[in-house]
């Protein structure tokens, strides 16, 4: 018998729920992935990555036991990538894989223009300490990112390639992650089939 795929769990972003992953949950679905799409307490869209972290730890265990699985891969989209990066640096050794989608992982200057969604958006300004959460030896860490309007160069705000709200350098900026591709997607279009195209040579290896 094919031994079973390692269940998937989905993190979603800042001001945003686990509805983001509808088209996700269809596509691991037809793969026979197992998943379970995050809500944070309260319905938290706005917590920040610490206190998400120490919810995840929870969400992470009671999962493997459910489904009899030592290890388990986290898919983070935008912010939901630092609050598994946060987890992560607790030392964990059950998460085989991270995808980090349209992560800021050295945050973005579209932070600084409010103060909405506290303290979220803390986490997402440039120089945000959980940006430097320790890489956690047991988990491979991969970064899907947008290349959005490539001709005119995204979003004027910010330096470089980017999404419309994160950069390609922001998404990709540790030396430590492995790149599964760029697509021409805007942020808020990164969990469709293209991107999950990417992500699912990780998902179905089961390790």
């Amino acid at each position: 018998a094919q031994p079973r795929l390692l269940p998937v769990i989905l993190v979603h972003g800042y001001f945003v729920d686990a509805t983001v992953w509808d088209t996700w949950e269809k596509l691991l679905r037809n793969d026979s992935i197992t998943f379970y799409s995050v809500t944070f307490a309260d319905d938290d869209k706005c917590g920040s990555a610490a206190s998400h972290a120490s919810e995840l730890l929870e969400i992470v265990q009671n999962i493997s036991q459910l489904t009899g699985s030592e290890k388990v891969n986290i898919v983070g989209y935008s912010k939901g990538g630092l609050d598994a990066r946060a987890f992560l640096s607790n030392g964990t050794d059950n998460v085989a894989n991270l995808i980090m989608i349209g992560t800021p992982n050295a945050g973005t200057p579209l932070g600084y223009l409010d103060n909405f969604c506290a303290p979220a958006i803390w986490d997402l300004r440039p120089g945000a300490s959980v940006q430097e959460a320790p890489r956690n030896p047991h988990t491979k860490y991969y970064t899907i990112s947008g290349d959005w309007l490539p001709i005119i160069g995204g979003n004027f705000i910010i330096l470089g390639p980017d999404d419309g709200l994160v950069s390609i350098s922001s998404s990709e900026s540790k030396s430590y992650f492995e790149s599964l591709g760029r697509t021409l997607n805007n942020h808020i279009d990164l969990l469709g089939p293209q991107e999950y195209g990417m992500a699912r040579d990780v998902l179905m290896a089961n390790k």
